[in-house]
């Protein structure tokens, strides 16, 4: 009887669950981030400048949005930092230390990540 044929990929080589969650929320967040940045900036149009949509853009929509994508962002890094175990040492205590910064960005009340 002859042997199986060896497997084509093997499991290290593909991503599993939590690798591809951990990306797929630091991708995200950083996508609302700049999602809210964009909504913020849209709203110094000249035809917007300073009608009340505008202003809820501004003031409103572009913020919550960006602090949206500051917490998936955080919670990505964070869930890096701990779940993925085959990392250096080093490389997770970085992680921990960039997603600490992030929160102080959010600590310092700053509107929209960006000033």
């Amino acid at each position: 009887m002859r042997e199986p044929p060896p497997p084509m990929m093997s499991a290290p080589m593909m991503m599993d669950r939590k690798r591809m969650l951990v990306i797929g929320s630091i991708v995200f967040g950083l996508f609302l981030l700049f999602l809210g940045a964009a909504i913020v900036d849209s709203s110094h149009l000249t035809a917007d400048l300073n009608t009340p949509a505008g202003a809820d853009r501004a003031n409103v929509w572009g913020p919550v949005v960006a602090h949206a994508g500051i917490f998936f962002f955080v919670v990505g890094l964070v869930g890096a930092a701990i779940l993925l175990e085959d990392l250096d040492i080093f490389v997770r205590l970085f992680l921990l230390i960039v997603a600490f910064v992030a929160l102080l960005l959010v600590l310092a009340n700053s509107p929209t990540i960006f000033g």
